[in-house]
């Protein structure tokens, strides 16, 4: 019998960890793009190769490059980023308690 529950203490504490380490994972994605500026939404907006429009919310506070300025505007970039849920905020600045997924910038790259 204790060896009945040493084994399903064991199976428990592996699939405990197991489970963890899945749901704390965050994939980042690489992709090269040209920067179009930042919308009147605040977003910063970027085209790839392909024509598609990425619009990235923040910028990771660890990057020094600030894409405010307009000399950043028509240069290639290679961009990591995550997917990350935020939650909204209404024009009082009061948090509505909805919730959204945006892509925000890790790293960031000028293309030669």
């Amino acid at each position: 019998m204790k060896t009945l529950y040493a084994s399903a203490f064991v199976l428990f504490i592996t699939l405990s960890f197991a489970v963890n380490t899945i749901s704390a994972q965050e994939t980042e994605n690489k992709i090269i793009a040209t920067f179009k500026g930042v919308t009147e939404m605040e977003y910063f907006k970027f085209v790839d190769d392909k024509n598609a429009t990425i619009l990235f919310y923040d910028l990771d506070e660890n990057i020094e490059l600030s894409l405010y300025d307009d000399e950043f505007i028509g240069k290639k970039f290679e961009i990591t980023w995550i997917k990350k849920e935020i939650e909204l905020i209404d024009e009082e600045g009061n948090f509505t308690g909805e919730k959204q997924m945006v892509k925000s910038i890790t790293a960031i790259k000028e293309q030669k």
